[in-house]
């Protein structure tokens, strides 16, 4: 039987449908997975996030004793779940592990988006100002931090940090079209 009339006679006796529903329950399954552990992850680096906590060791490879904050409290939290547990154990590609530093950095900024998204729907109409504090990081960069303070709906004032922006140069029209680009994101 040639190539053509297996596929013809695979779809008159059904097997062409039952081969769909067998990808599509499988896609289902990857799917659920993926959520189990983009979830597990995003929650870990929402705990390292509200903490302050440094994600990355020296070592993050996978021989290290100690592979750095991140990928042992990833460990820490799969030895105490099962359903996630299974999710990092099932096969995967590697971008699926979310474990990957360029991965993590993603996932922060998404966070900050949405983090400086619901500060100034708090702000609204209301008066605030912008602290800045300019330096150079250890690598010689010029970074300058970024603090928005205002007062809430019932009379406290906040001071919220939302981020570090590296600019080429400290002038004040380097620093202003930093700011301008930082609140555009």
């Amino acid at each position: 039987m040639g190539m053509k009339s297996f596929i013809n006679h695979g779809l008159k006796t059904g097997k062409r449908h039952n081969l769909d529903n067998v990808l599509s329950q499988q896609c289902k399954q990857d799917e659920i997975v993926y959520r189990v552990r983009l979830t597990a992850i995003v929650d870990v680096i929402r705990f390292f996030l509200k903490q302050g906590l440094a994600f990355h060791g020296h070592d993050d490879s996978i021989s290290s004793n100690s592979r750095g904050n991140f990928l042992e409290l990833v460990k820490w939290y799969c030895e105490r779940n099962d359903e996630v547990n299974k999710a990092f154990n099932s096969k995967s590609h590697g971008n699926y592990q979310l474990t990957s530093p360029k991965i993590q950095k993603e996932i922060v900024n998404a966070c900050a988006t949405e983090e400086r998204k619901i500060i100034v729907n708090e702000i609204k109409d209301k008066f605030f100002s912008i602290l800045i504090d300019e330096s150079r990081d250890c690598s010689i960069k010029e970074q300058m931090a970024v603090v928005l303070r205002y007062v809430d709906d019932v009379g406290e004032v906040i001071e919220q940090f939302v981020g570090v922006v590296h600019v080429t140069d400290t002038c004040a029209s380097s620093l202003k079209s930093a700011i301008d680009t930082f609140w555009k994101k």
